[in-house]
């Protein structure tokens, strides 16, 4: 059996730059709408409208604010989990596994609360309780 070998470092490269972009348009947004700071909301606000971010989701800036840290979280925990397959004779066993990349489980924990911010967001925006 041939084991898939992934670069950790390649991943959180890749990982950061699919989350840096999302990560940005909640500092932003949260700057501007709710601390009344709009400075760098309207300072990057041409360059979002340029990339299509006032357009429904297409080939736009939107795919990547939406499923970027769902990649980066995929790529980085495919990177750093280990799973062993034991197939005795009576016996099938599975063994998971965490390697100790730093940076790539500070990636994954960003990427997770950017995911949990967006679902927060999500519903609180089409809740109508």
């Amino acid at each position: 059996m041939k084991q898939l070998i992934i670069n950790h470092k390649l991943t959180f490269a890749l990982g950061a730059l699919f989350v840096i972009p999302t990560a940005w348009f909640i500092l932003i947004s949260l700057l501007k709408y709710s601390l009344g700071v709009p400075y760098l909301f309207d300072s990057t606000e041409p360059l979002l409208v340029k990339l299509g971010i006032k357009e429904s989701l297409g080939w736009n800036i939107n795919l990547l604010i939406l499923f970027g840290p769902i990649l980066a979280l995929m790529l980085n925990v495919l990177s750093i989990l280990k799973i062993e397959f034991d197939n005795g004779k009576d016996l099938f066993s599975v063994r998971l596994s965490f390697q100790k990349h730093w940076l790539n489980l500070l990636l994954i924990f960003i990427a997770g609360s950017i995911l949990l911010i967006l679902f927060m967001y999500l519903v609180g925006e089409n809740c109508r309780c």
